[in-house]
């Protein structure tokens, strides 16, 4: 794998767990779809800061060593994963996220990153078939990205 898709990979999975929490404003609006979420810089500094804050917390028991568990597919199952860790929840909540919206803008980050990652390749047309807000979240992910992750 490339440097540039690995570090973008690395950033947005971590991301994610911040990102699921930082959707507050989507949920409100009634945005449960990653599809139809729009990313926004402060959105995704909320979900960073979550993100460093998780990364300091003890791993759960049940994470430990468990490589046989199923991946959470859609935000209901990340969010409910999340939900079972308190300090989780509180970590989130002291970023002005829950794990609903944490979710949904994780997985929209990750979407809008493989977007850019893979939109250098020969014949690729990723752009292809994205919604109007997936449009916007690859272009809010650019100029971050440009910007040095910030």
């Amino acid at each position: 794998m490339n440097p540039p898709l690995t570090r973008t990979l690395a950033i947005l999975t971590l991301a994610a767990m911040a990102l699921l929490a930082t959707t507050t404003s989507a949920w409100a609006a009634g945005v449960a779809d990653p599809a139809r979420l729009r990313l926004t810089p402060a959105l995704l500094d909320r979900m960073e800061a979550a993100a460093a804050e998780l990364r300091k917390l003890p791993q759960p028991p049940d994470k430990q060593g468990n490589e046989d568990e199923v991946d959470a597919e859609s935000v209901d199952d990340i969010a409910r994963k999340l939900d079972a860790h308190p300090q989780v929840r509180a970590a989130l909540a002291r970023h002005g996220l829950n794990s609903r919206e944490y979710a949904a803008a994780a997985l929209a980050a990750l979407h809008a990153g493989m977007v850019l990652a893979v939109e250098k390749a020969p014949g690729a047309k990723p752009a292809q078939g994205l919604t109007p807000e997936q449009r916007a979240n690859v272009e809010v992910m650019r100029t971050r990205q440009k910007r040095g992750g910030k």
